[in-house]
């Protein structure tokens, strides 16, 4: 079983490093999203590139997201892999259509300064173009119809996004929720072993 990583925004692809480290007897591919820090024109193209790397995979897989990549892993569900066989997402959300939250964090976003962004080796219009591409993002539909096996974690102190993994849960007929206990937002680079091991557990309880 081969697992496919996507990572959040403001990561890269070693974001996943020590979580793969924890996972050696397992296929593991952790995609980069943004080209040498290029953020692509919105959300929905971001999709179509990941979709189109995916569908060049040729064995059984579990696509695994955090964030960013856990919003893109749920809007993948919308295309047909034939070798897909579960989601694990953390720290998702999957309607910031109707998040005030969301909106709040536009606007302080866009009275933060370029330098900021440069930091973040990304450019503040292209980053801000992307994020309010998000701010449409209602993906509640699309997850209804996921019929294959779904892991969905949250970290305890991740607030923001608790509600958003229970209602998540709610929606995938064969999905299960996990609370990290002491656990943040992100979860992949402060408490890789435990992510590790929910994934294992996952595929083991799922008999992949």
């Amino acid at each position: 079983m081969k697992l496919v990583f996507l990572h959040g925004l403001g990561q890269d692809k070693t974001a996943w490093d020590d979580v793969i480290a924890a996972l050696p007897h397992y296929d593991c591919l952790a995609l980069d999203l943004f080209d040498e820090g290029k953020m692509p024109e919105n959300f929905t193209t971001l999709v179509e590139q990941v979709a189109t790397e995916l569908k060049g995979i040729e064995e059984d897989f579990v696509l695994i997201g955090l964030s960013l990549g856990a919003m893109l892993a749920l809007a993948l569900s919308d295309y047909t892999f034939p070798h897909i066989k579960g989601f694990i997402v953390s720290g998702a959300q999957h309607d910031l259509k109707r998040s005030f939250l969301y909106k709040l964090q536009l606007l302080g976003l866009q009275l933060l300064p370029k330098s900021f962004f440069k930091k973040q080796g990304v450019k503040k219009d292209s980053f801000l173009a992307f994020s309010k591409s998000l701010s449409t993002l209602d993906l509640r539909e699309t997850i209804r119809q996921i019929d294959i096996p779904a892991l969905i974690l949250c970290g305890q102190k991740d607030k923001p996004n608790l509600l958003p993994a229970r209602k998540i849960a709610e929606l995938i007929p064969n999905a299960r929720l996990s609370v990290i206990k002491k656990g943040g937002h992100l979860l992949n680079t402060k408490m890789p072993i435990v992510f590790a091991k929910e994934i294992t557990d996952f595929l083991k309880y799922e008999s992949f």
